[in-house]
């Protein structure tokens, strides 16, 4: 599918359900086709050092893999997956009797008022919804816990860290050459940070504090509804990035928080979870808690700038500087 044949979708009401009003959603990996009753999430067929749908038998893959997934934390959000077709010439969602083109995932519709980063800016998020976020999550982490891994290695998230490198030029327009001299210093402090604490990061692996979990797990990715917490759209592509100790999976959305300007959240939430799961039976699981925040407001920057690559919206910009100044402070703490 390319941007052409998305728009022709719309236009043409090409999909179950009511026609109209209909819009796209564009990120970096997909579209997402919101109707009144439903949303269909179109692949892109890209492929990075992270995931590849370049193929349409990928694309299915992954789409029967997302809907498989994420029917653990929001069984009634996610429908399936429809082919996409030729039907009376045009492009289809949901078309059969002809060879697919593509797939979608096809979700119910919820109230995009009720994401949880929305309510954030309005100030609408409660203590209480923060502490039913941390019960629903530690009830699913408890369930979904793995207890061998046999490739991991500590070396490895230096190699995930390391990623950032491949985004220099990137860095440097979008948050100036300052970066030059973190970049240097970061390359030798973070191996021996990660050497320093190798011990621990795989003891905690045989302990039972990784989990087969969300992966993406920010609040962009959560609704709060009149039932309760909705948590949807983890990461189906990479089973690397969803398998992990949950102090990383946790420390995402710590660190959301944090860059959302709310570090009382960020502070309830994790007091919260782990009333329900004790997750630090350390003092050092704090520091490798730190170094996972850090771990995952690199991902953040890293996702920004691909978007920065497609559209320079000053809005991203801001994102960019965001994420970039949280790495920073986290890492200066590590020190």
């Amino acid at each position: 599918m390319n941007t052409q044949q998305i728009q022709a979708l719309l236009d043409a009401g090409a999909f179950p359900g009511t026609k109209k009003p209909a819009t796209c959603v564009e990120t970096h990996i997909s579209w997402v086709i919101l109707t009144p009753d439903f949303a269909f999430k179109i692949k892109k067929p890209v492929s990075f050092g992270f995931l590849d749908f370049s193929s349409l038998e990928k694309r299915r893959f992954f789409c029967t893999e997302e809907v498989r997934l994420n029917r653990r934390l929001a069984p009634d959000l996610y429908l399936g997956v429809l082919p996409i077709a030729l039907m009376n010439g045009q492009l289809t969602i949901g078309a059969t009797g002809a060879p697919p083109e593509d797939f979608a995932v096809q979700m119910r519709r919820v109230d995009e008022a009720r994401q949880m980063d929305v309510l954030l800016k309005k100030g609408a998020v409660s203590n209480t919804q923060i502490q039913q976020l941390a019960a629903i999550l530690a009830d699913f982490h408890q369930k979904v816990v793995i207890t061998d891994h046999p490739d991991f290695h500590p070396a490895g998230l230096w190699a995930d860290f390391a990623e950032l490198y491949r985004f220099g030029s990137d860095l440097e327009g979008a948050i100036g050459t300052e970066v030059t001299l973190c970049l240097q210093q970061w390359r030798s402090i973070l191996p021996e940070f990660l050497e320093q604490h190798r011990h621990r990061f795989s003891e905690r692996l045989q302990q039972g504090f990784w989990v087969d979990g969300h992966g993406d797990l920010h609040t962009r990715n959560i609704f709060l509804t009149t039932t309760g917490p909705l948590v949807f759209d983890c990461i189906e592509f990479s089973a690397h990035f969803r398998q992990s100790d949950i102090l990383n999976e946790l420390a995402f959305m710590c660190m959301d928080l944090e860059a959302r300007q709310h570090p009382d959240l960020s502070e309830t939430f994790i007091k919260a979870y782990n009333t329900h799961w004790e997750v630090f039976p350390r003092q050092e699981d704090r520091t490798i808690f730190l170094f996972f925040k850090a771990y995952r407001a690199n991902v953040r920057l890293k996702v920004t700038l691909l978007e920065l690559r497609e559209h320079s919206k000053p809005e991203l910009h801001r994102q960019a500087r965001q994420y970039w100044d949280l790495l920073v402070r986290y890492l200066e703490q590590l020190k």
